[in-house]
Parts: C-alpha cells; sequence; structure tokens
C-alpha cells in the first residue's frame, strides 16, 4: 500500500514537471508570436519572465531586443548581460554572438581571449561554426598562437559535424603537416569525438 502511494506521488510530480516545461514551451511560442506580430512590449515582457526563470532562449532573443533597442530603450549593457546569461546556459547561439562580438571590438577589454573562450566553447559544444572558427584562429595565430596540427583538428571536427565550407580547409591544412603532426591531429580527433556531442 505504501509502495502505491510512493509510485503516485512521483507520477503526480513528473506530470507536473512536464506540464510546466509545456507551459514554458507555450509560453516561449506566445513571444516568438508576439514579437513576429510586431507586439514587441509583449515579446519583451514574456522574453523577461522566461529570462528570470532561466530559459537560454529567452534570454538570447531578449539580449538581442536590447542591443536593438525592439520594444525596450536600446541597453548595450542589458544585451550584454542576457547574452551573457544565455551562453553560460548553454546557447550555442548566444556563445558563437559573444565570441563574434568580442572578435570585432577594438574597446572591449581583453576581448581576444573571450572571443576564443566563446568559440572553444561552442566549440566543444558541437557547434559546426564554433569548430570552424576556432580552427581559423589556431592557423592565424591572432588571438592564440599558431597551432597547424589544432587547426586540422578543429577543421575536420567541424567538417565532421556537417560544415561543408571546412573541406577544402581540411585538405588544405593536411598538406601543411609532416605526418607525425597528422597522426598526432588524427589521434586528438578520435579523443575529442568522445566527448564532443
Amino acid at each position: 500500500m505504501g509502495n502505491t502511494k510512493w509510485h503516485s506521488v512521483v507520477r503526480l510530480r513528473l506530470v507536473f514537471l512536464v506540464c510546466l516545461a509545456l507551459l514554458a514551451c507555450s509560453d516561449y511560442q506566445r513571444a516568438r508570436s508576439a514579437y513576429e506580430a510586431g507586439e514587441y512590449t509583449k515579446a519583451l515582457q514574456i522574453f523577461e519572465r522566461l529570462s528570470e526563470a532561466g530559459n537560454s532562449q529567452a534570454q538570447y532573443d531578449l539580449s538581442q531586443m536590447y542591443f536593438q533597442g525592439i520594444g525596450t530603450p536600446k541597453s548595450i549593457e542589458q544585451g550584454w548581460m542576457w547574452m551573457n546569461r544565455a551562453a553560460e546556459k548553454g546557447n550555442i547561439q548566444a556563445m558563437l554572438e559573444l565570441g563574434v562580438r568580442y572578435q570585432a571590438s577594438t574597446s572591449l577589454e581583453n576581448g581576444e581571449e573571450m572571443a576564443f573562450l566563446w568559440f572553444q566553447k561552442a566549440a566543444m559544444a558541437g557547434s559546426p561554426v564554433g569548430q570552424y572558427n576556432l580552427a581559423r584562429l589556431y592557423e592565424s595565430g591572432k588571438q592564440t598562437p599558431v597551432d597547424l596540427v589544432k587547426a586540422y583538428v578543429w577543421m575536420s571536427l567541424s567538417k565532421r559535424s556537417g560544415n561543408p565550407t571546412a573541406a577544402p580547409d581540411v585538405k588544405g591544412l593536411k598538406a601543411r603537416l609532416s605526418p607525425e603532426e597528422l597522426a598526432s591531429g588524427d589521434q586528438m580527433i578520435q579523443e575529442l569525438k568522445k566527448t564532443i556531442p
């Protein structure tokens, strides 16, 4: 009898959690619909509520509204704050955009290091674009010392993740490596494949 009660309580909690998840999804869709209909104030309010609750996609969308001043006065600080929160919660779009924003800025402190960090996080999260950008950084030596083996590794992973523009770059990088470097790179690829989604 006690076991049946316990199972009922667990089932009830699971149903409650599923309902909460569905409600959050439907709230997000309402916010997107309001945004697309030009009801920016309504969209902003819903995105803010969802963002405060930890929804990383809402945080990303909210950051865009603040950066561009859509439905709210433009606020670069609020845009950065919500973009960072989204990226820290694993939102790959936010990671990539932070990398690009840091890379493009000449006025942000530690911009180059932060660009590298966010591209690396996106790459490790399985983003083909993050992997491509990280490979380019290793190849160019702008934000990190030149390392053609790591450039080859990340470009190969980008190609493996479905980025068709990486294929010719993999071929070019491969041609620049010694057989020993190539073997080392291939070993790194095999190790990273075990940890990257």
